[in-house]
């Protein structure tokens, strides 16, 4: 009995020991996107900042919201607004790198980072590794403009439907309980 005991403990440990636990290591600021604009955004340059990140495609009908971003992105202090473009939700981004933000910016003004094409779907087999964290932490992206509201610390607080324009009162109120 004792060296069964003995077995499992020893199994156990080197389970857990030596299989590796990505999401166990990583928090939202180990995570970086390829920029639209070039270089990238990375999400350590964020740290201490409350961040409203959303899936974005600019052939959406949902895209007029690009604009409403940028007015909340320059409202608030210690907050930064960030688009994440993807190719494999309801309706897929057409356009790549600057042409992303070359477009967000003449048509809606748009200064705050825009990813360039990323997979958000976990289901993809080539997901960008922030959404499998994503899930594993609860959240899931399943249409553009879905919006997550992360705090100073890199703790998610809320997710908004498409639905939730970034100007509403709802979403004011809750960026202004964590920021």
């Amino acid at each position: 009995m004792i060296k069964k005991l003995k077995f499992l403990a020893l199994s156990f440990l080197l389970c857990n020991v030596f299989t590796p636990s990505i999401s166990a290591a990583e928090d939202i600021y180990s995570f970086k996107f390829p920029n639209s604009a070039g270089g990238e955004i990375n999400m350590a340059d964020y740290k201490g900042k409350t961040i409203l990140m959303f899936a974005a495609s600019t052939p959406c009908g949902y895209a007029k919201q690009y604009a409403e971003f940028q007015k909340i992105y320059e409202e608030y202090k210690d907050f930064v607004v960030i688009g994440i473009s993807s190719d494999d939700l309801n309706l897929a981004e057409s356009r790549r790198g600057t042409g992303i933000s070359k477009f967000c910016e003449g048509t809606f003004g748009t200064t705050y980072p825009i990813s360039d094409v990323v997979k958000i779907n976990t289901r993809s087999k080539t997901v960008h590794p922030f959404f499998v964290w994503a899930k594993e932490n609860g959240l899931r992206f399943e249409k553009n403009f879905e919006k997550v509201l992360i705090d100073k610390n890199g703790v998610i607080v809320k997710k908004f439907t498409r639905d939730h324009k970034p100007t509403s009162g709802y979403v004011r109120k809750q960026i202004e309980k964590v920021i």
